[in-house]
């Protein structure tokens, strides 16, 4: 745990550091609903609970389901499909091998990939943490320490290190307590949050 943690920070700290505010967080889009590499599914059969089954999606965007075929499973295209679209593909597929004779399945993503940040350093509970299902991945950066676990009291909350794709960005969280009228600094997914140590 501690090599990983000093390697992420020195990951945070290394790249162009830049002192101005945080850029604020894509227009939000419509969501596909596709379902893309990492996310974990779900599948199962009306009627057949024996034969439910978890799979994470692999980064070429297939699955494997070793129920659909007797030797060796079945892999099956999923990224970019929708759930109810893989469903209709894995039905056919069921029906098709004569697993079942009125196969109905159904897809579940139950996790989403890429939807989570880190928060490091001087928190008390230091981790990848999950944004919330169901609801915009966006989350105010004081609110994100605070699922933390708040800070240490080693803290340095005028320098709260943001590292957002090449960029660091500097926040002072202090200063922003104090201006209440200032518009939040919003995290989305991919950050990372290194709360700095204090320096006595």
């Amino acid at each position: 745990m501690l090599p990983c943690l000093a390697i992420c920070l020195a990951q945070c700290s290394s790249g162009p550091l830049t002192s101005g505010p945080l850029p604020p967080p894509p227009a939000a889009t419509a969501a596909s609903g596709a379902i893309r590499p990492g996310d974990v599914l779900t599948i199962s059969f009306a009627g057949e609970a024996d034969l439910t089954q978890q799979t994470r999606v692999d980064w070429n965007g297939m699955i494997n389901l070793p129920i659909l075929a007797a030797e060796g499973g079945a892999e099956i295209k999923a990224a970019g499909l929708s759930p109810a679209a893989l469903a209709s593909r894995i039905s056919a597929l069921a029906k098709q091998n004569k697993m079942l004779v009125d196969a109905r399945a159904q897809v579940l993503v139950t996790e989403f990939a890429g939807q989570a940040y880190a928060v490091l350093g001087q928190v008390t509970q230091p981790g990848r943490y999950t944004f919330q299902r169901g609801l915009p991945p966006r989350l105010p950066i004081e609110e994100a320490i605070a699922l933390a676990g708040g800070y240490t009291r080693l803290a340095r909350q005028s320098q709260v290190l943001v590292k957002r794709g090449s960029h660091v960005y500097v926040v002072d969280l202090e200063k922003l307590a104090s201006q209440p009228g200032h518009p939040p600094a919003i995290i989305i997914p991919g950050d990372v949050i290194t709360v700095n140590e204090r320096r006595f």
